[in-house]
């Protein structure tokens, strides 16, 4: 049984919800989000857990993973206000300095349409970034786009390709796509 989730007007299948969409997007759509029988996936950064002054005095400082966490937290609204362009700013610089889960996260935003405009295109960029540095998440969003002809030209052989690696590391999201024959 296929679940969906409903997100600003598209509806994504819950198997690719969970490899694609950022978890900054459960609750950055606001009132627009609305998923069903889904739990939303729990942020983990390594600042986490760190207070808003802190988080910010490192990203100010260029640590790439306080600012995407600080993104994050704008993308949210939590800890503080909330802005969604600026989170999209802090998010796209840690993105810049090549680190996958925000390359991830900027691949999301863009398969969403949240803070930026929407672009499979840019998505599967994105995707494919992270994707070549080994991060599962996004071998698995890259293998759904490759499924679906979403930003690149659809393609059986790459599609696997991308869902071998992830399975390869354990992801049961890529697992689940082999065994169901994509």
């Amino acid at each position: 049984m296929m679940l969906s989730m409903i997100f600003s007007g598209r509806a994504v299948s819950r198997l690719m919800a969970f490899p694609v969409l950022p978890f900054c997007v459960f609750l950055a759509c606001g009132g627009a989000a609305l998923a069903r029988d889904v739990a939303a996936p729990v942020a983990v950064t390594s600042y986490a857990q760190q207070p808003l002054k802190r988080v910010q005095e490192k990203a100010v400082d260029g640590d790439g993973s306080a600012g995407l966490e600080l993104g994050l937290r704008y993308v949210f609204g939590s800890g503080g206000g909330r802005n969604v362009p600026l989170g999209v700013s802090w998010i796209k610089k840690a993105a810049e300095m090549g680190i996958p889960q925000a390359e991830h996260e900027m691949g999301s935003l863009f398969l969403m349409g949240v803070g930026v405009a929407q672009s499979d295109v840019s998505a599967a960029q994105w995707y494919r970034k992270a994707a070549i540095q080994g991060y599962a998440p996004s071998q698995t969003a890259l293998g759904y786009a490759y499924e679906e002809g979403a930003g690149v030209p659809q393609n059986a052989e790459l599609a696997r390709y991308w869902f071998d690696k992830a399975a390869a590391q354990g992801n049961s999201i890529a697992v689940e796509s082999l065994e169901g024959g994509m």
